[in-house]
């Protein structure tokens, strides 16, 4: 590699999954690149010159909002495939839904997808940068006062690092969050059924961006009641096809089969 340009030529929007990491030479450096995600595994590299390296090349894919966005999604994906223990296949970036998995002669579909709610994005983004850059508690606030975020999260010095939740919302109560993070699922599960390409499997992978939702027994059995209701009441549901909601929040994955109406522990 002559510069970070080359790394980033190296993006795969297709391919299969076990190709997916190249061994690149770079300044004496031997890195190991995820060529769908764009981001260097450890190397001959220490902790910290990897996480430099994967802020610059971070820094470059800025410049692009669509390869940003797509190399984002990767990386949800591959978080999801290692969830499942999927480690081939041959993958490939699409449009309603996000990717298509071919496999062992069946497609599945994916749908990718966060759901925010009130201060929940600045946190994430927040944190995301905090994490880059390992900025300091005080150097976090002076970025807090700078973007005018103070009043909207919370930090905390802890033990192993900096700690950053959203704050609290007066004017929305927990009930309305849950009512809204619902909606945005069940109308992810009506564009499904309603716009997008159907296949063998299909799958939409939501993670709830937030430490307070979802995180008990009660709270995932609960939903589980309401997306059967509520598909019971969907035009054009195909039971024959095999559907499945898989939740990702704070503390715990669940996947919902919503064909048989069933859920389990990840």
């Amino acid at each position: 590699m002559n510069s970070i340009d080359d790394i980033i030529a190296m993006y795969k929007s297709e391919g299969k999954i076990e190709d997916a990491y190249q061994k690149i030479y770079f300044d004496n450096k031997v890195l190991t690149l995820n060529t769908y995600t764009l981001r260097v595994r450890k190397g001959n590299t220490t902790k910290d010159e990897t996480r430099r390296w994967n802020v610059t090349i971070n820094n470059e894919l800025k410049k692009d909002r669509n390869l940003s966005k797509e190399t984002r999604e990767f990386v949800s994906l591959f978080e999801l495939l290692s969830k499942l223990k999927i480690k081939s296949g041959y993958i490939q970036k699409a449009e309603s839904p996000d990717f298509i998995l071919s496999k062992n002669g069946e497609k599945t579909g994916i749908e990718i997808t966060k759901i925010y709610v009130g201060n929940d994005w600045i946190a994430e983004r927040v944190a995301e940068e905090v994490k880059a850059f390992k900025a300091r508690k005080k150097e976090v606030q002076a970025y807090d006062e700078y973007r005018k975020f103070q009043s909207r999260i919370v930090t905390f010095q802890i033990r192993g690092g900096i700690v950053i939740m959203p704050a609290k919302e007066s004017t929305i109560t927990l009930k309305e969050y849950i009512i809204e993070i619902k909606n945005k699922i069940f109308e992810k599960i009506r564009k499904l059924i309603d716009d997008y390409k159907r296949y063998e499997k299909n799958i939409i992978f939501v993670e709830v961006v937030s430490p307070r939702y979802f995180n008990t027994e009660e709270e995932i059995q609960k939903l589980n009641q309401e997306l059967q209701y509520y598909i019971s009441h969907l035009d054009g549901f195909d039971d024959e096809r095999e559907y499945e909601l898989i939740l990702k929040t704070s503390t715990r994955w669940n996947c919902f089969h919503l064909t048989n109406g069933s859920y389990e522990d990840l």
